[in-house]
């Protein structure tokens, strides 16, 4: 008797249509082997591609809900990709930033938290915890008052900040990959010289401040810099300095200002042509040990030689997770080492909220004159004729939880730094957007939209003195409620994180038959450009490049 003829729907499945999801698709199709119809095909569970990429229409302003950046536009021996793709598009660095200072003192003797006793050689703090009395009525106080920080003073906080994450990287580059994974970014800090140069260097009224400072690098990460969190409620700790050991592209860091979906577009637009994107069709599981994989969605199931899931990291923690409503994504369950790598590496949250205005009121007095005061000027060494735009400004709210780092070392809860970005500058909307990360990012997704616009509204009403406009339109990303996200970015953890845990991810899994049937790709997966763009995009290019090898060698 004859034996059965296999049959397979397609050649290569890719779950996913985020960036390292079209970033391999595209790769594979300029193969003369993917040309042929039916070797290819991608499954999107939205009704969009793009993934963490996504822009809203609200009152006529488009929002950039996710990614907003290149990190580092590179060097010409080392160039970033993303600058190659779409060349004429818009982008630049922020200028300006207006600052406005803490506006309670520095305490004399500030309140030293214990460590938790059963975490060892530690200084986790709890970020949770909610700024004292006298912090919140230090901001009704001054409300009244001009917080402004003058311009020159300013200038150096920002200078000090790039400083300070400077000398994170150089500690980074110098410490065992060992020690490095059991420092918290919380322990870096308190070692820097750089803090205590920012503390000798400013005025003492603006100690407060200063102390506030490092809250920047969570938003940045999307992690916390020690601390339990809604990300690891058991107590996990936070972002180690293992998240800045990495060899990633120098340069600008520069603002998208027509946004990353034309680049998604782009990336995507072959693709869209030969019809090999399929959107709506949620992935419930892949059997990666059947001969060929089957891979079942809301819609059907699906055969292929091979799967590459591109799924962002917060998705497969999920499905690992004893949460009710997580449901096995592999079957069978992944080898132990891919598991522990999903497990162990932070994966944060990052959201904004966008205040849509008529008229980009901060342009116009009597706020602008306030404003202006406090443009950082350039230092000596830059040309001081310059125009510097007023891209951004921050403050502090009593609303959210913050923490402070102090000139001997201590840590204490304090009010939350929050940063604005001007997009009238930048995009010509009449819009401010402000990033929460971490555990206020949890909090605000909470908040009605409506709350979290009054929070602001509030901030900037303390900041100025004065009564500005309201918004007429709020908008606020929850990417950690996004079940197809269930986060923005990874990071590495504390005692947990590990280098290799990214590279595990490079490995592929073999199947019973012997061949290797599911593959990974994403910012998580990149061993130098994770929780980024581009580290998304070569990751794809990374999982094409190995297919294709593969193919090239038997033919």
């Amino acid at each position: 008797m004859a034996a059965a003829t296999r049959t397979v729907d397609y050649d290569t499945i890719i779950i996913g249509a985020g960036m390292s999801g079209l970033a391999c698709a595209s790769r594979l199709l300029q193969h003369a082997h993917y040309k042929q119809k039916g070797r290819l095909l991608v499954l999107e569970a939205r009704e969009r591609i793009g993934g963490r990429i996504g822009s809203v229409n609200v009152n006529g302003n488009r929002l950039d809900t996710g990614a907003n950046w290149i990190h580092g536009v590179g060097t010409p021996e080392k160039r970033n990709p993303l600058m190659d793709i779409l060349p004429h598009k818009k982008y630049r660095e922020l200028g300006g930033r207006v600052a406005f200072r803490h506006p309670g003192p520095e305490p004399e003797q500030p309140p030293v938290i214990p460590k938790q006793d059963n975490l060892e050689d530690s200084e986790w703090v709890r970020v949770e915890a909610q700024p004292s009395a006298q912090q919140r009525d230090a901001v009704s106080h001054e409300a009244s008052g001009d917080l402004v920080i003058p311009g020159e003073i300013a200038g150096t906080l920002t200078g000090s900040l790039w400083g300070l994450i400077g000398s994170l990287h150089e500690l980074a580059e110098t410490t065992s990959a060992a020690e490095a994974k059991r420092t918290t970014m919380l322990q870096a800090i308190t070692r820097s010289r750089a803090l205590q140069d920012t503390f000798d260097s400013i005025p003492e009224e603006y100690h407060r401040t200063v102390s506030c400072t490092p809250q920047f690098i969570e938003n940045m990460e999307a992690a916390p810099l020690a601390a339990q969190s809604a990300e690891h409620p058991q107590g996990q700790a936070g972002m180690g300095l293992l998240e800045f050991a990495l060899d990633d592209f120098e340069g600008e860091q520069v603002f998208l200002q027509d946004g990353y979906t034309a680049i998604v577009d782009e990336v995507a637009k072959e693709l869209m042509s030969a019809g090999v994107i399929q959107t709506g069709k949620d992935v419930k599981q892949s059997r990666w040990n059947t001969d060929p994989v089957e891979v079942e969605t809301t819609s059907g199931t699906y055969t292929a030689n091979q799967v590459i899931c591109s799924l962002p990291l917060g998705v497969l923690q999920h499905h690992l997770s004893q949460v009710p409503t997580a449901k096995p994504l592999f079957s069978p369950s992944l080898p132990s080492e891919k598991r522990e790598a999903i497990e162990n590496l932070g994966c944060g949250t990052l959201d904004k909220i966008f205040l849509v205005y008529s008229t980009p009121w901060w342009t116009e007095e009597p706020y602008l004159s306030i404003l202006k005061k406090g443009i950082a000027t350039p230092p000596p060494d830059e040309d001081r004729t310059l125009h510097i735009a007023l891209d951004s400004f921050s403050g502090f709210t009593p609303e959210l939880p913050g923490l402070a780092i102090h000139r001997n070392g201590t840590t204490t809860p304090d009010l939350s730094s929050l940063s604005l970005i001007n997009l009238h500058a930048l995009t010509g909307y009449p819009v401010l957007s402000c990033f929460v990360s971490c555990a206020n990012a949890a909090r605000v997704e909470h908040m009605t939209d409506e709350q979290a616009g009054g929070m602001l509204h509030r901030a900037l009403r303390s900041w100025l003195g004065r009564e500005p406009p309201g918004p007429e339109a709020v908008h606020v990303t929850r990417w950690a409620q996004d079940e197809y996200s269930r986060g923005s970015y990874s990071h590495m953890i504390t005692g947990l994180s590990e280098v290799g845990h990214r590279v595990e991810f490079q490995r592929p899994v073999v199947g019973g038959e012997g061949g290797e049937v599911l593959r990974f790709a994403g910012e998580h997966t990149s061993r130098n450009h994770f929780a980024t763009v581009h580290g998304a995009l070569l990751s794809g290019w990374r999982e094409a490049d190995a297919i294709l090898e593969k193919l090239d060698a038997r033919s």
